[in-house]
């Protein structure tokens, strides 16, 4: 009897099947007889009940298990600087310049008026401005050193590192504007002036007192704002 082409005698019991005299002997995948059901692995051993999975880990995710997530200057998340506190510290910056035009014309005519009294004082027994000149020479260089607060406050707040020295230095600011708004009032001028230059500093001061800058600020700092 002639065999399919490519098998030889004998050959049954390849692998699916069962080797002649072997007992039943199967290839893996099948069960081995006398052995009680043996199997290769991925079946399971009778009696043993079967090799459970090991169990997985748990998938270590944010807010994992309910538990709240971290704060965002903690939790690896930059704070970018706000718009606010950029707008803010602009605006200072333009006081300062402001501020500083006006007070070195205030000083010249100071000057100018202190020459006008002394010249007076030695010709027609002087001219009663010695108080008047005196208070405008010490609000001219309370101004001075506004503006040096305006510039240093300005910076700082940039970098998230002010704290009070910003709100100090438009503070002072707004007290200066108040106090020309009454002395112009008082005089008979126009009190334009004064009013369109308070207004840039209540406007900062409503900025870098906001929580954005509030959050900025800790951020930088690592200190409450």
């Amino acid at each position: 009897m002639t065999q399919p082409y490519g098998q030889q005698p004998g050959d049954q019991g390849q692998p699916g099947g069962q080797y002649p005299g072997s007992g039943g002997f199967q290839q893996p995948g099948g069960q081995y007889p006398g052995s009680g059901g043996f199997q290769q692995p991925g079946g399971q051993y009778p009696g043993g009940g079967g090799f459970p999975q090991a169990p997985q880990p748990p998938s270590y995710q944010q807010g994992y298990a309910g538990m709240p997530q971290a704060p965002q200057e903690y939790g690896g998340g930059a704070v970018t600087r706000p718009g606010g506190t950029t707008a803010a510290a602009v605006l200072a910056f333009v006081q300062a310049g402001i501020t500083l035009i006006t007070t070195a014309i205030l000083m010249i005519a100071l000057a100018a008026i202190q020459d006008l009294a002394n010249g007076a004082e030695e010709t027609a027994g002087g001219i009663a401005l010695g108080g008047a000149l005196a208070e405008f020479w010490i609000v001219s260089i309370v101004q001075l050193i506004g503006i040096g607060l305006l510039i240093a406050g300005g910076v700082k707040l940039l970098g998230g590192r002010a704290g009070n020295l910003f709100v100090i230095a438009v503070g002072l600011q707004i007290v200066l504007c108040v106090y020309w708004l009454i002395r112009i009032v008082t005089n008979s001028g126009s009190p334009m002036v004064p009013l369109i230059l308070v207004v840039m500093p209540i406007i900062s001061l409503v900025l870098a007192l906001n929580a954005a800058n509030k959050e900025y600020v800790r951020y930088k700092s690592g200190r409450p704002a």
